[in-house]
């Protein structure tokens, strides 16, 4: 559902006050994370509503991930864009670190049904807040049909060579990284370390240390060739997964991981700044949509690939090649000549 809405979130995202779509889809997704809590707890909860529940939450985020980028201009003066961004993302970082571990204390102490009462209770919580400040000034210019808005974004992206060579390049890339770190370390954990469920918490939070770690520094740090920088970390980022496979051991995963975190925090930073700073103001929800188009449409087949090399090769296999095959991708995108010369 998110990835058939995504386009069409982008377009409403530019055709109405970026605040409303994002309060109304933190309204829509507590209402439906409340809903699945309510009927876990009373225990009349059953399967279908679990695919109710995805459908109406994927569609609220096709609509909320367009808007909150497309909303930072609107709040942050654009002299501190990239700390705006990296701000942000703190709280992303912060949210992977500690929800599951809240999670989990809630699952095991009170039930899964109360994990999703309290996550629901979040969604509201921003609500709340997001009704409490200011509408940011966005006045929406006269309005086409929504498809001919879709064409309009696309075409825009398709214009710019730097934006849809990185989207087509990040489609491949996030491929590549999400396999390894979806399927892979929980394998490469349980067979190759030996360890277990305290194992693989502490390798994620190594993760988010790493990407805290990587927002401190990218916000502090004057970067005037951020084309290059953002392939810098696509590159290193890329290594970090290939010498986990090369060199299995503890603390290589602890420290790989956090390098891997720090690069995707750094990248992340730089595209979402480059992108605000670089694309009208009233094409930035279409052109974020595209680009989480991008970002997601390979998505369901990196745990199937992913699968299959574990099956048929192993584990370390599975580090070793997708560590090259993103390594090589952020290498291809230095070769762009509007890549590199995009500045600050």
């Amino acid at each position: 559902m998110q990835l058939v809405l995504l386009l069409f979130g982008g377009a409403i995202v530019d055709r109405v006050p970026r605040r409303r779509a994002i309060i109304v889809s933190d309204l829509l997704s507590g209402v439906v994370v409340t809903a699945i809590g309510v009927l876990s707890v009373s225990g009349t909860l059953r399967i279908e509503y679990l695919y109710i529940e995805l459908a109406f939450f994927g569609a609220a985020a096709a609509f909320f991930m367009p808007a909150i980028g497309a909303i930072i201009p609107e709040l942050v003066p654009g002299g501190i864009l990239t700390q705006g961004n990296a701000l942000r993302g703190f709280s992303r970082q912060f949210a992977r670190v500690a929800g599951p571990a809240i999670g989990g204390f809630i699952v095991v102490t009170a039930g899964p049904g109360w994990a999703f009462l309290f996550d629901g209770l979040t969604f509201f919580v921003s609500f709340g807040a997001l009704l409490a400040t200011r509408r940011p000034v966005n006045e929406p210019k006269e309005r086409k049909h929504i498809l001919r808005e879709i064409r309009d974004g696309i075409a825009f992206t398709f214009s710019v060579p730097w934006l849809w060579i990185t989207i087509a390049i990040y489609a491949l890339y996030n491929t590549a990284f999400s396999g390894p770190i979806g399927v892979g370390i929980p394998i490469f954990i349980r067979d190759v370390l030996r360890g277990d469920a305290r194992l693989f918490g502490l390798s994620i939070a190594a993760v988010g240390i790493g990407e805290f770690i990587g927002g401190l520094f990218v916000a502090q740090a004057r970067m005037k060739r951020i084309g290059i920088a953002m392939y810098a970390y696509s590159i290193l980022g890329g290594l970090a997964i290939a010498v986990i496979g090369l060199v299995p051991t503890v603390p290589t995963l602890f420290a790989f991981a956090a390098i891997t975190g720090f690069c995707l925090a750094g990248f992340g930073t730089l595209w979402e700044t480059a992108v605000q700073r670089n694309v009208p103001r009233e094409l930035l929800g279409r052109v974020g949509s595209v680009d989480w188009f991008g970002s997601f449409l390979l998505g369901p087949v990196a745990p199937v690939v992913a699968g299959i090399v574990i099956q048929e090769a192993g584990t370390l296999p599975l580090f070793i090649g997708a560590g090259i095959m993103a390594t090589t991708l952020g290498c291809l995108g230095l070769l762009v000549p509007s890549i590199r010369a995009l500045r600050a």
